[in-house]
């Protein structure tokens, strides 16, 4: 009987499949790790933008709401540290006497208000049109805003009184205070008034990210919190004088500051790998104008 023949593939034939199987598998290798390596860079990329947006909206949270008229209290020449008098609670005057100032205060919320540390309050001049600041010698203790021993001070319609009604909203109610501090000379009945605290950002030393800095906050009286890292050691804030069209790296005297820069130049946490493993960068500049209505 004739031998049959048994099909098979040369040496050769699989010589050449296992060139192209190489030479696919060389390349769908070098694909995925392009791949891996831009989602990476896109990962770290969107990292140290949102570090940078994020810092950008806690001080702007703050900053939005300082007078242009003594609302900077200090700043270092370096740029890197600024403490601002930032309003927590707004209302109105009722009367000064002597020493005590009655205020008629809106409804605020609870946390707001247990968050915040008073340091003093500040009313605002229809003349002028800015806020005088006071400071009581123990904002926190015999100092802070108390109950107000004359309520018709406020809510009276007689000589002398501000005739001022008391509002709720919510739920919250209004309060009538007595704030113990100099007397605030020139505040009539129904001027403006807010209370403040005293309110530290600064770029420093990361405790987070060792050789990076971190972007702290502080209330007075409490520690330093560090909120965002990691930043670049060139952030810092620029300042603003009034007819600046450019912010300047000089610092000004606190009584003439209109604005800031806030220099967020943030970092991604992790290295990148097609950077030489290097941290991905986002450099963001936002201006902020402090309030400076004279008139209403």
């Amino acid at each position: 009987m004739p031998r049959s023949r048994r099909a098979g593939f040369t040496l050769i034939e699989l010589m050449i499949a296992l060139t192209i199987l190489g030479i696919i598998g060389v390349a769908a290798t070098k694909m995925l790790t392009a791949q891996g390596r831009f989602y990476d860079k896109m990962t770290n990329s969107r990292s140290a933008r949102n570090i940078a947006r994020s810092g950008m909206n806690i001080l702007l949270s703050d900053l939005r709401m300082v007078q242009d008229s003594g609302g900077v209290d200090s700043a270092t020449t370096d740029g890197k540290l600024m403490r601002v008098l930032v309003p927590y609670r707004f209302g109105l005057v009722c009367g000064t006497s002597g020493t005590i100032t009655t205020v008629s205060m809106l409804p605020s919320d609870s946390a707001t208000t247990a968050q915040s540390v008073y340091a003093g309050f500040a009313w605002r001049d229809a003349t002028t049109g800015r806020y005088h600041y006071v400071t009581p010698t123990h904002p926190t203790s015999t100092d802070a805003p108390a109950t107000a021993g004359t309520p018709a001070t406020c809510t009276g319609s007689g000589a002398g009184q501000a005739q001022i009604r008391t509002v709720s909203v919510n739920g919250r109610s209004g309060q009538l205070l007595d704030l113990n501090a100099p007397a605030a000379t020139g505040a009539t009945a129904t001027a403006p008034v807010f209370f403040w605290e005293r309110i530290s950002y600064s770029f420093k030393a990361s405790t987070a990210y060792p050789g990076y800095y971190g972007l702290y906050r502080n209330v007075q009286g409490g520690t330093n919190e560090e909120l965002l890292a990691p930043f670049d050691t060139s952030s810092r804030f620029r300042y603003y004088e009034t007819g600046d069209d450019t912010s300047r790296t000089t610092v000004p005297g606190v009584s003439v500051i209109r604005g800031v820069d806030i220099v967020l130049n943030s970092l991604s946490p992790k290295t990148t790998s097609d950077k030489g493993a290097t941290h991905s960068t986002s450099n963001l500049v936002t201006s902020v104008w402090f309030k400076n209505v004279r008139s209403y």
